[in-house]
Protein backbone atom coordinates (compact mmCIF):
# COMPACT_ATOMS: atom_id res chain seq x y z
CA UNK A 1 0.00 0.00 0.00
CA UNK A 2 1.27 3.54 -1.44
CA UNK A 3 -0.24 6.46 0.62
CA UNK A 4 0.57 9.54 -0.89
CA UNK A 5 -1.67 12.96 -0.45
CA UNK A 6 -4.55 12.90 -2.83
CA UNK A 7 -4.02 9.22 -3.45
CA UNK A 8 -2.90 5.96 -2.59
CA UNK A 9 -2.36 2.64 -4.24
CA UNK A 10 -2.77 -0.73 -2.76
CA UNK A 11 -1.94 -3.64 -5.04
CA UNK A 12 -2.15 -7.21 -4.88
CA UNK A 13 -0.41 -9.48 -7.16
CA UNK A 14 0.12 -13.09 -7.95
CA UNK A 15 2.83 -15.07 -9.91
CA UNK A 16 0.87 -17.64 -11.32
CA UNK A 17 0.70 -19.39 -14.68
CA UNK A 18 -1.34 -18.11 -18.02
CA UNK A 19 -3.66 -21.51 -17.26
CA UNK A 20 -5.04 -20.44 -13.32
CA UNK A 21 -4.97 -16.79 -13.86
CA UNK A 22 -9.18 -16.48 -13.92
CA UNK A 23 -8.67 -18.93 -11.18
CA UNK A 24 -6.54 -16.79 -9.04
CA UNK A 25 -7.98 -13.96 -10.21
CA UNK A 26 -11.25 -14.89 -8.51
CA UNK A 27 -9.25 -15.58 -5.77
CA UNK A 28 -8.10 -12.11 -5.37
CA UNK A 29 -11.66 -11.34 -6.03
CA UNK A 30 -12.90 -13.31 -3.22
CA UNK A 31 -10.63 -12.08 -0.95
CA UNK A 32 -11.25 -8.37 -1.58
CA UNK A 33 -14.93 -8.58 -1.35
CA UNK A 34 -14.54 -11.04 2.11
CA UNK A 35 -12.45 -8.00 3.27
CA UNK A 36 -15.12 -5.39 2.03
CA UNK A 37 -18.09 -7.00 3.64
CA UNK A 38 -16.05 -8.65 6.81
CA UNK A 39 -15.68 -6.80 10.40
CA UNK A 40 -12.25 -7.85 11.81
CA UNK A 41 -12.10 -9.72 15.11
CA UNK A 42 -11.21 -7.59 18.40
CA UNK A 43 -8.04 -9.80 18.25
CA UNK A 44 -7.27 -8.92 14.53
CA UNK A 45 -8.26 -5.72 15.37
CA UNK A 46 -5.72 -5.70 17.92
CA UNK A 47 -2.80 -7.03 16.37
CA UNK A 48 -2.73 -5.07 13.67
CA UNK A 49 -2.84 -1.76 15.89
CA UNK A 50 0.28 -3.37 17.95
CA UNK A 51 1.99 -4.33 14.59
CA UNK A 52 1.62 -0.19 12.76
CA UNK A 53 2.72 1.35 16.29
CA UNK A 54 5.54 -1.26 16.91
CA UNK A 55 6.55 -0.96 13.06
CA UNK A 56 6.22 2.73 13.38
CA UNK A 57 8.18 3.07 16.45
CA UNK A 58 11.09 0.68 14.63
CA UNK A 59 10.88 2.79 11.96
CA UNK A 60 12.11 5.82 14.01
CA UNK A 61 14.86 4.68 16.04
CA UNK A 62 17.43 6.54 14.08
CA UNK A 63 17.62 10.79 13.59
CA UNK A 64 17.96 9.71 9.55
CA UNK A 65 14.57 7.96 9.80
CA UNK A 66 13.66 10.80 11.99
CA UNK A 67 14.35 13.73 9.77
CA UNK A 68 13.10 11.46 7.07
CA UNK A 69 9.69 11.39 8.20
CA UNK A 70 9.77 15.00 9.11
CA UNK A 71 10.83 15.83 5.63
CA UNK A 72 7.77 13.61 4.02
CA UNK A 73 5.52 15.22 6.68
CA UNK A 74 6.83 18.76 5.37
CA UNK A 75 6.28 17.79 2.04
CA UNK A 76 2.46 16.95 2.75
CA UNK A 77 1.59 20.17 4.53
CA UNK A 78 1.63 18.42 8.16
CA UNK A 79 3.51 19.57 10.88
CA UNK A 80 6.22 17.62 13.21
CA UNK A 81 2.72 16.93 15.26
CA UNK A 82 1.31 14.66 12.93
CA UNK A 83 4.02 11.83 14.10
CA UNK A 84 1.78 11.62 17.71
CA UNK A 85 -1.15 11.84 16.36
CA UNK A 86 -0.64 9.04 14.24
CA UNK A 87 -0.43 7.13 17.43
CA UNK A 88 -3.28 8.45 18.30
CA UNK A 89 -5.22 7.75 15.79
CA UNK A 90 -4.34 4.38 14.75
CA UNK A 91 -4.88 3.59 18.45
CA UNK A 92 -8.18 5.12 18.61
CA UNK A 93 -9.14 3.25 15.44
CA UNK A 94 -12.35 0.89 15.85
CA UNK A 95 -13.39 -2.08 13.80
CA UNK A 96 -16.33 0.38 12.73
CA UNK A 97 -13.60 2.74 11.47
CA UNK A 98 -12.39 -0.22 9.66
CA UNK A 99 -15.74 -1.93 8.31
CA UNK A 100 -16.17 1.89 6.85
CA UNK A 101 -12.93 2.21 5.01
CA UNK A 102 -13.03 -1.38 3.60
CA UNK A 103 -16.87 -0.89 2.01
CA UNK A 104 -15.28 2.35 0.45
CA UNK A 105 -12.32 0.65 -0.97
CA UNK A 106 -11.73 -2.41 -1.21
CA UNK A 107 -14.52 -4.02 -3.64
CA UNK A 108 -13.16 -6.16 -6.26
CA UNK A 109 -15.91 -3.96 -8.46
CA UNK A 110 -13.40 -0.87 -7.77
CA UNK A 111 -9.75 -2.74 -9.00
CA UNK A 112 -7.77 -2.13 -12.39
CA UNK A 113 -6.15 -5.76 -13.13
CA UNK A 114 -2.99 -5.42 -14.98
CA UNK A 115 -1.99 -9.36 -16.26
CA UNK A 116 0.58 -10.21 -18.20
CA UNK A 117 1.40 -13.25 -20.28
CA UNK A 118 0.33 -14.83 -23.76
CA UNK A 119 -2.69 -12.78 -24.93
CA UNK A 120 -4.87 -14.85 -26.13
CA UNK A 121 -4.88 -17.33 -23.22
CA UNK A 122 -4.85 -14.36 -20.79
CA UNK A 123 -8.10 -13.08 -22.77
CA UNK A 124 -9.78 -16.04 -22.74
CA UNK A 125 -9.24 -16.96 -19.01
CA UNK A 126 -10.20 -12.73 -17.84
CA UNK A 127 -13.79 -13.65 -20.45
CA UNK A 128 -15.87 -14.82 -17.69
CA UNK A 129 -15.15 -11.34 -15.73
CA UNK A 130 -16.17 -9.11 -18.35
CA UNK A 131 -13.09 -6.60 -17.58
CA UNK A 132 -12.17 -4.28 -20.37
CA UNK A 133 -9.20 -5.45 -21.98
CA UNK A 134 -6.36 -3.41 -23.72
CA UNK A 135 -3.58 -4.62 -24.82
CA UNK A 136 -0.14 -2.98 -24.46
CA UNK A 137 1.99 -1.70 -26.86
Amino acid sequence: MDTLRQAGVFRTHAAVRNAVTGASLNEIFYELNRMATTSPTDEELSRAKRSLLGIEAILLQSRGAVARELADLWLNGLGPDAIASYNRKVSATTAADVDAVARKYFPASHVTVVAVGEEKVIRDALAPFALPMEAAK
